[in-house]
């Protein structure tokens, strides 16, 4: 359990097989997966639950810098405290959702 003033945020993969959430800090907090995720290998399954803690992690900062700027909090430091205004979050959420050869979906078919 999570003290209610830290940011949590939750989200999922594209196939929805594997669930984080993490505070703002970067710690885990639930990990959640489906068995059918092991057949993939450890590597891509560490690979992908990596991408979405740091995917968590930075989208609950931005959860904080909204939180800190409604109490009040200048620009300024909600900049010294390198939590991520919109464009630092929409540059690096891009960075974290792009395809990379172990995020490409795991399938039999392949194209005709």
């Amino acid at each position: 359990m999570t003290d209610p003033d830290v940011p949590v945020f939750t989200t999922t993969c594209s196939t929805r097989t594997i669930t984080v959430t993490t505070t703002d800090a970067g710690q885990i907090i639930e990990l959640r997966f489906e068995a059918c995720e092991y057949g993939y290998g450890a590597s891509a399954l560490a690979a992908e639950i990596l991408r979405l803690a740091q995917r968590c992690t930075l989208l609950a900062r931005a959860r904080r810098r909204d939180a800190l700027a409604a109490a009040g909090l200048a620009n300024v430091l909600l900049d010294r405290l390198g939590l991520p205004n919109p464009e630092t979050l929409a540059t690096e959420l891009s960075r974290l959702d792009a395809p990379t050869a172990e995020s490409t979906p795991h399938t039999w078919l392949r194209a005709l």
